[in-house]
């Protein structure tokens, strides 16, 4: 399964995009509320029906785990103890996870960034105290793999980065099905 962790002032671009591409993958995505509710508000008030709450998930059944941005949603999952417990568990068994834009910064305030090659919107990191950001923040890409962590930039990237996670868990194949489709190329 893959959970797309969503708190209330999320950024729709990068949750839906990657939901929409997995799903076109036939990949088992859910949208996951921190927040205790399964109606969760995005940054631009877009309300959402998740599917469900972190609390009822199962982390034994994780493929991925995606940390989508927009600094509300970000902020919510930070202060989450659920949250922190789940991807700390989750990158202890190198279980996928996935972060864009602000998301890396979850990733940091829970000690789990340093030591990981990353990218994030430009200035997040320097909201980062838990990351050697000189060593590994990496401005120059798009999309940045290191291990089981996946990152990439902003709304603009979400696609790729989708792509990216499309590509990781279902192979190049189906990559290159959905993405023809995506951008209606023809096969």
């Amino acid at each position: 399964m893959i959970s797309i962790l969503i708190g209330t002032g999320f950024e729709e671009v990068e949750a839906i995009t990657v939901y929409d591409i997995l799903k076109r993958g036939k990949l088992d995505v859910e949208l996951v509320s921190v927040t205790g509710a399964l109606v969760v508000s995005s940054a631009r008030n877009l309300e959402i029906q998740c599917d469900s709450l972190l609390d009822d998930n199962d982390l034994t059944k994780q493929q991925l785990i995606v940390v989508p941005g927009g600094m509300g949603g970000v902020k919510r999952i930070i202060s989450s103890p659920s949250a922190k417990d789940f991807l700390t568990k989750a990158m202890d068994r190198a279980i996928y996870i996935a972060a864009i834009c602000a998301g890396p910064l979850v990733l940091d305030k829970f000690k789990l960034l340093d030591g990981y090659k990353f990218t994030s919107y430009p200035g997040v990191q320097q909201e980062m105290e838990n990351t050697d950001t000189e060593k590994y923040y990496i401005s120059d890409k798009n999309v940045v793999v290191d291990k089981n962590l996946i990152t990439s930039i902003g709304p603009g990237t979400a696609p790729e980065f989708a792509f990216k996670l499309l590509e990781i868990l279902a192979g190049e194949e189906v990559l290159k099905q959905i993405y023809d489709n995506w951008w209606g190329n023809e096969n």
